[in-house]
C-alpha cells in the first residue's frame, strides 16, 4: 500500500490509501503503547530494576509486530538486555523478537540458552526465538546468567558520553551547518552529542505525536530560546513539568526545515535538575 500511495496517479486513490495507512499507524501506536505499559509494569512488579542483569518478559496478546520496538525502548531505559516474549493464542509456545543496546552478543547469548529454545536466530545486536511456554523460567535464568558473566554491574549503569559543552548562544545556523558537514551520521560516525548547563524551560513541556511518546519543549539560556524535542521520552513530561529549577541538558543539534524556513532544533538525549545551592551560614549559626 505504501508503494501504491507513492506511484498512483489518482488523487482519490492516494487520499484513501493515506487515510487507511494513517489508521494503521494509529493502531500500531496504540498497540505499542499498551505493550510498553504492560511490560514496564511487569518489570516493576516482578523484577529488581536496580540489580537484575537482564529482563525476560512475557505476556499474552503482545503483538509480534511491536515487541521488538518495545524491547529496544526498555533496553535503552534500563541500560540492560530486554527480551519480550509474546504468548501465542494457543498458549503452547511463545514467539519473540527483540533488539538490544548493550555490550552483549545476542547470538552468543541465545546459543548459550539453546537447550531451552525451540529455535533461535539473529546476530550480535538483534535476535529472535521460539520457546515452549514451560521453558520460559529456565530460559530467563540461563539468559540472565550469561549476561551477568559478560556485563559487570558497573557497565549496567547508564552513561552519556558528551563531545563538548555548547551554550545555546553558540548554536547558530552557520555552526550547525558546519556540524552537518560531518554527515552521513550512523553507527560508525554518530552525530555529535553536546551539553548546555543551567538552561530553563521557556514554557511548559507538552506531549507530541501518537501514543504520547514524544516530548516538545522550549529551553532558554542567556536570552536565547530554542525548540527541543525528546523523541520517545514522553515519560519525562511529569518530572519536567514539576521542576522550577534550571536544568542541564544533553542534546544533538539539528536543522529543522519547515514551511520554507530553516531553524536550529535540539534533539534531547538526557537532562538533570541542577541541585539547590547550599545555604550560607553566618558566624552566629544563622542562615
Amino acid at each position: 500500500m505504501g508503494v501504491e500511495l507513492l506511484i498512483t496517479d489518482s488523487p482519490e486513490r492516494a487520499q484513501a490509501l493515506a487515510e487507511y495507512i494513517h489508521q494503521l499507524n494509529c493502531s500500531r501506536d496504540s498497540l505499542e503503547r499498551s505493550t510498553y505499559l504492560a511490560a514496564h509494569k511487569q518489570i516493576k512488579d516482578r523484577f529488581d530494576p536496580d540489580h537484575d542483569p537482564a529482563f525476560v518478559l512475557a505476556g499474552a496478546g503482545w503483538h509480534p509486530g511491536v515487541i521488538g520496538i518495545v524491547a529496544g525502548r526498555l533496553a535503552e531505559k534500563y541500560h540492560r538486555p530486554v527480551v519480550l516474549i509474546s504468548i501465542d493464542q494457543v498458549g503452547r509456545s511463545r514467539d519473540r523478537f527483540r533488539p538490544q543496546r548493550l555490550r552483549v552478543n545476542l547470538h552468543q547469548a541465545l546459543d548459550y540458552c539453546s537447550d531451552h529454545l525451540l529455535a533461535h536466530g539473529g546476530h550480535a545486536a538483534a535476535a529472535g526465538l521460539r520457546i515452549d511456554e514451560t521453558h520460559v523460567d529456565a530460559f530467563r535464568a540461563a539468559f540472565c546468567e550469561f549476561v551477568a558473566c559478560h556485563v559487570t554491574p558497573e557497565e549496567r549503569i547508564a552513561q552519556v558520553d558528551v563531545d563538548a559543552e555548547a551554550p545555546l548562544s553558540q548554536l547558530t545556523l552557520q555552526t550547525v551547518e558546519q556540524i552537518e558537514q560531518l554527515a552521513p551520521f550512523g553507527a560508525g560516525n554518530p552525530r555529535p552529542v553536546l551539553c548546555a548547563n543551567g538552561v530553563r524551560l521557556a514554557e511548559p513541556p507538552r506531549l507530541l505525536g501518537g501514543g504520547d511518546r514524544h516530548l516538545a519543549l522550549k529551553v532558554t539560556q542567556h536570552e536565547i530560546t530554542l525548540r527541543a524535542l525528546g523523541f520517545g521520552h514522553g515519560e519525562w513530561l511529569e518530572e519536567l513539568s514539576a521542576t522550577d529549577r534550571p536544568i542541564d541538558i544533553v542534546y544533538r543539534p539539528v536543522i529543522n526545515h519547515y514551511g520554507g524556513r530553516r531553524s536550529v532544533e535540539l534533539h534531547l538525549v538526557d537532562w538533570r535538575v541542577l541541585p539547590r545551592p547550599a545555604l550560607a551560614r553566618d558566624e552566629s549559626g544563622g542562615e
